[in-house]
C-alpha cells in the first residue's frame, strides 16, 4: 500500500504591506473559552473583536491533526484482512498474506475458480474498506495531487463541515463590526484582513510532516497560527457561516491553497472559470494584505499552468440533512 502524503505550505509576500495583528487573547471560563483579536484591516483601520465559543459547541471538534502513519495503517488493514480470511473454509480457498514493507498482498488458491474469483473481490473490498475506516477516523482522505500522484491528505472539506456551525459566534463577531450598509464583499474583506493578520507558520519540510502541519480551525483559533490550507479552512468555515449556499472551491495547488466563490466579479476582480461560471479567487494566507480578488503573482503563475486541484465546499444547507 503505497502512500504519498501532500500538504501545502507557501508563504506569499506579493505585497510590501504585511497584515497586523495588535492583540490576542484566549481566556478559559466555565462555560467555554474567550477570544480577543484587534489588528489592522487592509484600510490601515484599527480592528477588535471578542466572542466566547462555548464548550458545547467546540468539545467534538479536533484540536490537532494526528499524525499519518503508513505502517499503523498497513497493519489495521493486515487486521480486517486476517479476519475476513478467517471466515474461509480451508477446505475451499487457501489464503496466503504477503505483507510488501509498504504494501499489502494476498493470494488465494483452490479449484474452484468462479469461487476464487469471489472470494477475491470480497476480499480486496474489505482491504478498501478497512484503508478508509482508518483514514476517516484519522481525519484523512484519498487525494490526487496536482501530478496525478495518489496522496493522503488531511480531509480539508470534512473540517470545514464540521467548523461552520461551532464557529458562528466568530462569524457573527466579524459580521457586527462591518461597516454599515455594507455587503457580502465588504465582510469577505473583513473576514481575509483578520485570518491575514493571524500569524504564519512557515513549516521547512510539509511532504514528510506526516499532516502535523496541518492546523484544524479550533488549534489556529487556540494557537493563534497557521499556514496556507489550515487558513483557508478555518475561512472557508466562517463564510459558509455567513453565505451558506454561494458555491465555493478549495482550490489546492502544489506548494499553496487558497479559496474561491461563486460571486458577480468586479472588473478588477481575479477570477477562476469553474464550469462556465467565474469564481472569485480570494487569499487568506497573509502576512500580504490582499483583498478579494487579489493574488500573488505566483500563485497566479500556478493556476495559468493548470497545476491544481479543486475540492467542491458543499452549502452549509446540506450539512444539516
Amino acid at each position: 500500500m503505497r502512500s504519498l502524503l501532500y500538504c501545502f505550505c507557501l508563504c506569499l509576500f506579493c505585497s510590501s504591506v504585511a497584515a497586523e495583528q495588535t492583540l490576542y487573547r484566549r481566556t478559559s471560563q466555565a462555560d467555554g473559552a474567550r477570544y480577543e483579536y484587534a489588528w489592522l484591516d487592509h484600510d490601515n483601520n484599527p480592528r477588535k473583536i471578542a466572542f466566547v465559543l462555548p464548550k458545547e459547541n467546540t468539545q467534538s471538534l479536533p484540536v490537532q491533526q494526528i499524525n499519518y502513519n503508513s505502517a499503523l495503517a498497513l497493519r489495521a488493514v493486515e487486521i480486517e484482512l486476517l479476519k475476513a480470511a478467517r471466515e474461509i473454509d480451508p477446505r475451499v480457498a487457501r489464503f496466503k498474506l504477503i505483507n510488501r514493507h509498504d504494501s499489502l498482498e494476498f493470494v488465494l488458491t483452490g479449484k474452484d475458480k468462479a469461487l476464487l474469483e469471489q472470494l477475491t473481490d470480497e476480499l480486496k473490498n474489505t482491504q478498501g474498506e478497512a484503508l478508509d475506516s482508518y483514514l476517516a477516523a484519522r481525519y484523512f482522505q484519498h487525494y490526487k495531487t496536482p501530478m496525478l500522484e495518489k496522496a493522503i491528505k488531511p480531509n480539508h472539506v470534512r473540517y470545514i463541515q464540521e467548523s461552520t456551525l461551532p464557529l458562528i459566534p466568530l462569524a457573527q463577531a466579524l459580521y457586527e463590526i462591518v461597516d454599515e450598509q455594507s455587503n457580502a464583499r465588504s465582510y469577505l474583506n473583513l473576514l481575509l484582513s483578520w485570518a491575514q493578520s493571524i500569524p504564519y507558520d512557515e513549516l521547512t519540510n510539509r511532504v514528510s510532516s506526516n499532516g502535523s502541519g496541518f492546523s484544524p480551525p479550533l488549534a489556529i483559533l487556540n494557537q493563534n497560527v497557521g499556514d496556507c490550507d489550515s487558513k483557508s479552512v478555518l475561512t472557508a468555515a466562517l463564510i459558509r457561516a455567513f453565505l451558506p449556499g454561494n458555491a465555493m472551491r478549495l482550490v489546492l495547488l502544489n506548494k499553496h491553497a487558497l479559496l474561491a466563490i461563486a460571486m458577480t466579479p468586479l472588473t478588477k476582480d481575479t477570477t477562476l472559470m469553474i464550469e462556465g461560471v467565474p469564481y472569485i479567487l480570494l487569499d487568506p494566507t497573509g502576512p500580504a494584505q490582499m483583498k478579494l480578488g487579489e493574488i500573488s503573482d505566483s500563485t497566479r503563475l500556478g493556476l495559468a499552468s493548470k497545476q491544481y486541484t479543486l475540492e467542491v465546499i458543499p452549502p452549509a444547507m446540506a450539512q444539516q440533512q
